[in-house]
């Protein structure tokens, strides 16, 4: 199993107004799994995407956009990260909390 970057990072504006990017389907996974707030149905096929991503390079983008449709579904902002700048400006998402 290896991380799997996404072209384009996500920032996502948690509930309580945090904001944290995700750059890949690691770090997307290990969110969904451990600190994911609701388990509906775009959660679980986010958690798959990711799975599969992290199996086979090929399905990056589809964990990306599942990753995308779950944020919405839980009432998360989310967008793209625009610049280099906005990367910076942005939590980036730690493994060990």
């Amino acid at each position: 199993m290896r991380e799997v970057q996404w072209r384009t990072p996500l920032t996502v504006t948690l509930q309580n107004g945090i904001k944290c990017q995700f750059c890949g389907s690691y770090e997307a996974f290990d969110f969904l799994e451990n600190e994911w707030p609701n388990h509906g149905v775009q959660h679980a096929r986010a958690v798959q995407a990711c799975r599969e991503a992290l199996h086979h390079s090929a399905y990056a983008n589809s964990s990306r956009n599942r990753f995308r449709a779950a944020c919405i579904e839980a009432s998360f902002g989310c967008s793209e990260a625009e610049n280099l700048m906005s990367r910076t400006a942005a939590k980036p998402v730690s493994r060990h909390r």
